[in-house]
């Protein structure tokens, strides 16, 4: 016993007297980790000793200590979004520590909350980003949406019009609702960003149906693609539930360029270039036979209507006889749609900052002119974006954004009888009528049809101007911090303001016009207003374990949107001859559009993460709207997902696969209903010089819910070869649940439609993309990208029979989007025999994309990106009108005299509309930087000069302008129906950059 007293006493002595060696063993290294650019210290950066657990990360102002177990030391200095970095040690003391922003690594980080971001390398859902190279590299472009196509599987763009300004209908993952929005939600710098279609009034001149065909632009053209650093595409409500009960379409997020610490960077951009219609139709082959046959019919059992129609083929046969004597047959599709339309556009913008204050300020105005004489576009935009630091508590970005837009679009797409559209006037012109004005300036009566389309070109103004102006801010307070936790609070949001005129004119001595029982003139004149307000309140709460294997991102908040509506449109016809305002009219209409809308919700987030090993997300978000039939019941939109990387588990061992990521994600988002929906319309009346209020025959529904998509996600992301090729797969299954439906009812009910919940309808899809770096030497890189994705879409539930959804065809008769349970939504369907029958579905078999980059001496770089969409089928009612017309280029073939002799209904002018396009194309030079410093010395940093096209050739069976088509722009059920649209074009640029 005493012995065993006296043997812990001599421990406790030899542990007293060797301690001191063993603490003299180990070494503390303290320092400070800083931005190399501009010195500012670097938060939250971890610093590790090489080749064990021993770590510690940075404080708010970059400051650490870590005791390392013997000298010399390498550590390992890391953190998301600079460069791995490693530091030997030497001595003990202090050192400074200098770490670089890494390009690559910030191009990884994709937002998951709206207060938070993940590495791509960690996340459980299969969010698509677009750089600024990728976006805007290789060639012009005029619009964000243009710009996408083809770069993001699972992403469906047709072309609404190809008129200058474009007009797109922009699809994720298929269909997400048939009444409501499927456009996707835009997010522009945390501004909740306007793409409203604005119609101008033109239907009430043209005799269109409704102000979706009025060949409007949506507003997306109003943001300038140059600015934009990155997109991410939120593409289905597994990803985009957290944006709660406006996301059922989907999220782009976009954020434009920032500045960065250091020396102020200047950028000079000059493009310049051509457009020419892509695909014209060309004059049909005639001759002297076919134009008597083509207007001659023969009547055996009435002589005298024989004879006359005998008569009146012979006369066309003497004027085109005429015509071929004296200059030959006039090709008016070349007259009106053959112009070599010219497009500038230049570029400037700065970009710099210190420590404290980032500045990235930008200027450009590009110019555009359209295949179609007095049409163009044009955008004048100044950007200047702000983030400041003002103190280690407290910094702020601010983004701003003034625009200057207009936009002359001519008379195109559908009417009836107006006289006025391109497509419906050269259908039925024959090309031996002289059109032109006499010396006097008068323009002949069109014999042929209600309209001449050179009056029309000359005379007639659809123009609109806007004006718009966009802030959006954010500013971040960060709480409490510690070794283990990071606390902040965020508010952000922004204004969008927009200010549209639009200015519809046609002269009282328009044919149709001028004609008995015509408008004698036509003058409308658009104010409208657009203000979008949106906030949200964050905090987010970050906790880090010791050991840093465990990290858990905790955020709450509540976000609310507001948003105000004014269109004001006033119309005149009967109008003093000469006279272009309102008020110089006989009979005067005012058309006011009000509409308020306001959203609210409460949303909560959970991430953890152990290892980059096992990432999961749990969220919720809760959310109310004036649109719903309940302005104040919320609706919950949960979400869930796991991503497991195996790759980064301890048992793999498998060298040349470097990722395998195995991913899941369910989430839920919302779609009100369109305002108004709730309410049964009325509309005045004055009986008897009584004023009143009487039904509009629209039905509303008071106790109306939103849409709800519902999708489960799953696939795999892996790498090969050090992350030279990585494939990514995803399935997904999209449920929406109560789709709001607009049906005709019976006249005995006092109505003529009702909109409210009817269905449910899925989507499912596959989406593969790979990407592969196949050269890397020092003179030839070459980057090969593909991607294929399909959807399926199906009406599962439908309360009610099967119906044409009104506003979305044509009738039965000609065809029609058809809805009907067990059906797919995007189906094509007309009357043969007193049934409906199915004639096409315009959703694609698939659709694939091919994008080369190239780089030769590390001064040529070779771009082209080629687009393949097999299957789909469009309703070409185009040809219908120029087979009326008989002016179709094809009639003198054995195909469309058959065309001719068959039933006029949809099923004959159903065609398939797959296509291979080459959609980019861009050759560029570097100037060697050697060279540069020579000649200009170092004023100059770089100079790169380059030619690009863009569509610049479609290999389709298609017969008319372009497969891609959308007669009712980028609303609801909008593609594959075609009624004379503005023809695409093919674009051609030369282009020169300087860096200063």
């Amino acid at each position: 016993m005493k012995k065993q007293t006296h043997f812990s006493k001599m421990k406790i002595l030899l542990l007293l007297i060797f301690a001191p060696a063993f603490l003299l063993a180990q070494e503390t290294i303290t320092g400070k980790v800083v931005i190399e650019d501009t010195g500012e210290g670097a938060p939250f950066v971890n610093i590790v000793e090489n080749g064990t657990d021993n770590g510690t990360a940075s404080d708010i102002d970059g400051n650490f200590s870590i005791t390392v177990s013997s000298l010399p030391a390498r550590l390992r200095v890391f953190a998301l979004g600079f460069s791995t970095k490693m530091v030997d040690v030497a001595t003990a003391g202090e050192i400074t520590i200098q770490i670089g922003e890494s390009t690559e690594a910030l191009e990884e980080v994709v937002v998951t909350g709206l207060a938070t971001s993940v590495k791509r390398a960690n996340l459980a859902n299969a969010v698509a980003t677009v750089s600024a190279e990728e976006l805007v590299g290789n060639t012009g472009q005029p619009t964000v949406d243009g710009a996408l196509y083809g770069k993001v599987p699972g992403v469906n763009i047709v072309s609404s019009s190809g008129a200058p300004g474009g007009g797109f209908a922009l699809r994720l993952r298929g269909v997400s609702s048939i009444n409501g929005e499927n456009q996707p939600l835009f997010i522009v710098d945390g501004v909740y960003y306007n793409n409203d279609e604005i119609p101008t009034g033109l239907r009430n001149a043209s005799g269109a149906n409704a102000g979706n065909e009025e060949n409007s632009a949506n507003r997306l053209a109003d943001l300038d693609p140059n600015d934009i650093a990155n997109i991410e595409v939120l593409k289905g409500a597994s990803a985009a539930a957290i944006y709660g009960q406006r996301a059922s379409a989907g999220v782009i997020i976009i954020t434009t360029k920032r500045g960065k610490g250091g020396k102020t960077n200047i950028n000079f951009s000059q493009d310049v270039g051509i457009t020419k219609i892509a695909n014209p139709l060309g004059l049909r082959p005639w001759t002297a036979q076919s134009v008597f046959d083509a207007f001659f019919t023969p009547n055996a059992s009435d002589p005298a209507a024989e004879a006359r129609s005998r008569a009146a083929a012979e006369a066309e046969v003497a004027a085109f006889n005429n015509a071929i004597r004296n200059g030959g047959l006039i090709d008016y599709e070349d007259e009106i749609y053959g112009e070599t339309g010219f497009i500038t556009e230049t570029r400037l913008n700065a970009s710099g900052g210190d420590e404290k204050t980032k500045f990235y300020t930008g200027v450009s105005f590009r110019d555009e002119e359209g295949i179609i004489r007095n049409t163009g576009f044009d955008r004048l935009s100044i950007r200047a974006n702000i983030d400041h630091k003002i103190s280690d508590i407290f910094d702020f970005s601010i983004s701003s954004n003034y625009v200057k837009s207009n936009n002359s679009r001519s008379f195109t797409g559908n009417e009836n009888e107006g006289g006025l559209s391109y497509g419906y006037t050269l259908a039925f012109t024959r090309p031996w009528v002289n059109l032109f004005p006499d010396a006097a300036g008068n323009y002949p009566v069109n014999p042929n049809y209600p309209g001449n389309p050179i009056f029309t070109r000359d005379q007639t103004r659809n123009e609109d101007a806007t004006n718009r102006f966009l802030q959006g801010y954010t500013v971040n307070t960060k709480l409490f911090t510690n070794d283990q936790n990071r606390v902040r609070f965020q508010i952000s949001g922004g204004i969008d303001y927009v200010a549209n005129e639009t200015n519809v004119y046609i002269p009282e001595t328009q044919q149709a016009q001028a004609a008995p029982g015509g408008l004698a003139g036509f003058i409308a004149q658009g104010k409208n207003n657009i203000i979008q307000f949106n906030n949200q309140a964050i905090a987010v709460w970050d906790y880090n374990t010791k050991d840093n294997n465990f990290n858990l991102t905790t955020q709450a908040g509540i976000t609310y949107i507001d948003i105000e509506r004014n269109f004001v449109n006033s119309q005149g016809t009967e109008l003093t001859p000469g006279q272009t305002n309102v008020d110089q009219s006989l009979n005067q209409t005012i058309d006011q559009f009000l509409a308020k809308e306001r959203d609210f919700g409460y949303f909560g987030q959970v991430e953890a993460n152990y290892k980059d090993q096992l990432i999961g997300t749990v969220g919720y978000r809760l959310d109310k709207s004036t649109r719903n039939g309940d302005p104040n019941e919320l609706y919950g939109f949960p979400k869930a997902s796991l991503a497991v990387n195996v790759a980064n588990f301890d048992f793999w061992n498998i060298e040349a696969i470097n990722q395998l990521k195995l991913r899941a994600a369910y989430g839920e988002a919302g779609n009100p209903a369109g305002f108004g929906d709730t309410f049964t319309s009325f509309i005045s009346s004055n009986v008897g010089g009584n004023s009143g209020i009487s039904l509009q025959g629209l039905k509303g529904d008071p106790d109306i819910e939103p849409e709800t998509s519902a999708e489960f996600e799953t696939g795999f992301d892996m790498s090969f070869l050090d992350s030279k090729v990585s494939l990514e797969a995803t399935y997904y299954n999209r449920q929406v649940k109560d789709l709001i439906l607009t049906r005709q009812l019976p006249g005995s009910s006092g109505f003529t439609t009702e909109t409210t919940n009817l269905a449910d309808m899925t989507n499912q899809g596959v989406e593969l993309a790979i990407n592969a770096n196949i050269i890397e030497t020092d003179n030839f890189y070459w980057n090969f990208g593909t991607q294929f994705y399909l959807n399926r879409s199906e009406i599962t539930r439908l309360d009610v029979p099967a119906f044409a959804q009104p506003g979305a065809g044509f009738g039965t008769g000609l065809g029609t989007f058809f809805i009907q349970e067990g059906q797919p939504v995007t189906q094509l369907v007309t009357e043969i025999d007193g049934e409906e029958v199915q004639i096409g579905d315009v959703e694609p078999d698939f659709q694939m994309a091919f994008n080369n980059q190239i780089t030769l001496f590390k001064q040529l770089d070779i771009s082209f990106l080629l687009q393949w969409k097999e299957g789909g089928e469009n309703l070409n009612l185009t040809r219908f009108l120029t087979d009326l017309g008989q002016t179709s280029d094809d009639l003198e073939t054995e195909a469309g005299q058959a065309r001719l002799n068959s039933t006029a209904n949809g099923a004959r002018f159903v065609e398939p509309a797959g296509y291979v396009r080459l959609r980019e194309a861009a050759i560029y030079y570097r100037f060697p930087s050697d060279m540069l410093s020579s000649f200009l010395g170092e004023t100059i940093e770089g100079i790169k000069i380059g030619v690009s096209g863009r569509n610049i050739f479609t290999i389709t069976d298609y017969s008319s302008y372009d497969p891609e088509v959308s007669v009712n722009g980028g609303a609801g059920l909008s593609s594959g129906i075609e009624v004379t649209p503005f023809p695409s074009s093919r674009q051609f640029y030369f282009h020169l950059n300087v860096n200063f």
